[in-house]
C-alpha cells in the first residue's frame, strides 16, 4: 500500500511550516523548492510529496499556490495551520505529478485515518494511541521492510496527529473544533481538486468532496459536510474566498469541550466564523432549491445538463452581483439556474430580461438557442427590481 517512504524524520510540521516560508516564491519549481527550504534532501522531499500541491508544465512540476501556502505565508505558526498540514497529510491529493508511483504517496495515510481513527462519526481517542491502535492497524496494511521502519512510521505520524492539539473529550471521543479551519480544508480541497480537473463544476466538485468522505479526514459526522460542501463549492467557483476563514478556538471554548460543558457565548472571531458558516449553508440552500425548482433546467435556454450519475449541473447566477459596489443579496428572488455558457453571457452583460414581461434579449449578436421568456416554476420568484438593475448597470 505504501507507495512513498514516510518513515524520514520531518520533526513536525512546524519544521514545513518554515521551509515553506523559506522556500517558496510565486512559480517554484519543486526542485528549486527542495534547494532552497534549507533542509536536506531527504527531509525537503517528505515535504513536497506529502504536503505540498503540485502542477506540471513544460515537463516540470511547479508547487501549487494554494489555501495551504497562503494560510503559512500570512500568519504566525498556530494549530489552525498544524491541522490544515494535517489534512493535507491525509487528504492524498498532491496534484500532477510525473512519476505514476509519486500519484498516491499518502495512500497509507488517507486509508489508516478513513478505516480506523473515524468510528460511525468521529475521531475516537483511543484509536490514536500509537502502541496499541495505530501501530498495529499499519501493520496489517503491509509495506515495511523492518520492523524499525514500522516504528520509525508511527513514531512520525503519531507526533503529527498530537501537534494538531485536538481535544479528547470525557466521552472518549475527539473535539477537532472542525469549524475553526474546516472551511479552509474545503477550500484546499477545491484547489487541489480543480489542479487537475480545471473545469470548476460545481457538482462534480461536490461529488468528489462525498466520495472521498473528507468528514472523515476533518473528523466531523457527514451530516457536518452535507450542510456546507453545497454551498461552500459554489462559493469556490464563483471567486468568493471571502467566505473561507480560519481561526482558533478559544482557552473557553477547549475547556467546554473537554469537560462536556455547554461552549461558551459567541463573541469576537467565534461570532465571524458563525456568520460565514451560515453564509455558505445558505448558499447551499439556495442551490438545492434552484435545482429543485427549475429541475436543473436553465432558466435562459432551457439546456439541462444530466451528469453521470443523474444529477443536473447548474450555475447559480446572482443577477444583481454580491459585494460591493452591487451589495446584490444572497437570496433566490435575486438567482437564476443558468447553463455555464448562459451564466457567463448573463454576468458579461449580454443578456437582457424584462422586469415585467420576463422576455429575453440576447445583446452584442450573440445568437445562441434561449428562450422567449425567463422560466419561473415552483416558489421561485424573482424581484424585478434586481432584473432592472441589471438593465442599468451590468449590460453594455
Amino acid at each position: 500500500m505504501r507507495s512513498l517512504s514516510f518513515t524520514r524524520n520531518l520533526g513536525g510540521f512546524r519544521k514545513a511550516y518554515d521551509a515553506v516560508r523559506t522556500g517558496f516564491t510565486p512559480g517554484v519549481t519543486v526542485k528549486q523548492f527542495q534547494d532552497r527550504c534549507g533542509l536536506s534532501h531527504d527531509v525537503s522531499f517528505v515535504i513536497t510529496e506529502f504536503f505540498l500541491g503540485t502542477q506540471i508544465h513544460g515537463g516540470r512540476e511547479y508547487v501549487l499556490d494554494d489555501t495551504l501556502i497562503s494560510q503559512t505565508l500570512g500568519q504566525p505558526y498556530n494549530r489552525l495551520i498544524a491541522r490544515l498540514y494535517f489534512f493535507a497529510l491525509n487528504l492524498n491529493m498532491p496534484g500532477e505529478r510525473l512519476k505514476a508511483d509519486h500519484r498516491n504517496p499518502a495512500i497509507m495515510q488517507n486509508t489508516l485515518v478513513r478505516e480506523h481513527l473515524f468510528v460511525t462519526d468521529g475521531f475516537i481517542a483511543q484509536r490514536f494511541d500509537k502502541d496499541r491502535s495505530i501501530e498495529p492497524a499499519v501493520r496489517g496494511y503491509g509495506g515495511f521492510n523492518s520492523q524499525d521502519a514500522l516504528r520509525k512510521w508511527v513514531n512520525n505520524y503519531s507526533y503529527m496527529a498530537q501537534q494538531c492539539e485536538f481535544v479528547w473529550t470525557r466521552d472518549g471521543r475527539v473535539e477537532t473544533f472542525a469549524d475553526t479551519w474546516g472551511t479552509l480544508a474545503l477550500q484546499l480541497f477545491f484547489e487541489r481538486y480543480t489542479a487537475t480537473n480545471p473545469a470548476r463544476d460545481v457538482n462534480a466538485m461536490v461529488s468528489a468532496a462525498v466520495d472521498m468522505e473528507l468528514y472523515k479526514l476533518i473528523g466531523v459526522p457527514k451530516a457536518w459536510l452535507d450542510s456546507r460542501i453545497d454551498g461552500a463549492a459554489e462559493m469556490f467557483a464563483s471567486g468568493q474566498d471571502s467566505a473561507f476563514f480560519g481561526s482558533e478556538e478559544s482557552e473557553a471554548e477547549r475547556r467546554a469541550a473537554k469537560s462536556g460543558a455547554a461552549p461558551p457565548p459567541k463573541q469576537g472571531e467565534s461570532k465571524l466564523r458563525e456568520t460565514l458558516i451560515r453564509q455558505i449553508v445558505r448558499r447551499g440552500e439556495n442551490r438545492r432549491f434552484l435545482q429543485t425548482a427549475c429541475d436543473g433546467e436553465c432558466q435562459l435556454s432551457g439546456v439541462r445538463l444530466t451528469m453521470p450519475d443523474g444529477s443536473f449541473s447548474i450555475d447559480c447566477a446572482h443577477i444583481r452581483p454580491l459585494g460591493a459596489p452591487h451589495s446584490g443579496n444572497d437570496d433566490v428572488s435575486n438567482m437564476l439556474s443558468l447553463s455555464p455558457t448562459m451564466h457567463r453571457l448573463f454576468d458579461r452583460g449580454c443578456v437582457r430580461i424584462n422586469p415585467d414581461t420576463l422576455v429575453i434579449e440576447l445583446l452584442h449578436g450573440n445568437n445562441v438557442p434561449h428562450r422567449k421568456r425567463l422560466l419561473l416554476r415552483g416558489k421561485h420568484v424573482i424581484d424585478p427590481a434586481n432584473l432592472a438593475y441589471h438593465i442599468t448597470k451590468i449590460l453594455r
